[in-house]
């Protein structure tokens, strides 16, 4: 089973490629609490220290275009999807590799 569940904020404004088929790139930042031997502690501002993830999810179709006319940067989405990895080759002929998610459903809040 392939299933990712997240809930984040846009860390930026969405990105629209336009073509046979629309395609809207966007970057959902994610927190979780830091552990220190094996509990949450508080930061030196008193809240619970967090470590902030960033991942990139791609949307197609009608899709894309809702999400790229709906949503701004710091807006806070949730997104069903599956996880996409994928391999090519840079200028010098290194491997390089790249994880995405595809999304099948974003509901906006």
């Amino acid at each position: 089973m392939n299933n990712v569940n997240l809930v984040g904020r846009l860390s930026r404004d969405p990105e629209t490629r336009n073509g046979n088929t629309t395609v809207t790139t966007i970057f959902v930042a994610t927190d979780r609490p830091k552990l220190r031997d094996g509990k949450t502690y508080k930061d030196e501002s008193g809240y619970t220290a967090k470590e902030t993830e960033f991942h990139k999810v791609t949307c197609f179709n009608g899709l894309a275009t809702a999400v790229a006319n709906n949503r701004s940067k710091g807006d806070l989405v949730a997104v069903e999807g599956r996880l996409h990895y994928t391999r090519w080759q840079d200028a010098d002929g290194n491997d390089r590799y790249g994880c995405e998610i595809i999304a099948d459903r974003i509901d906006f809040y």
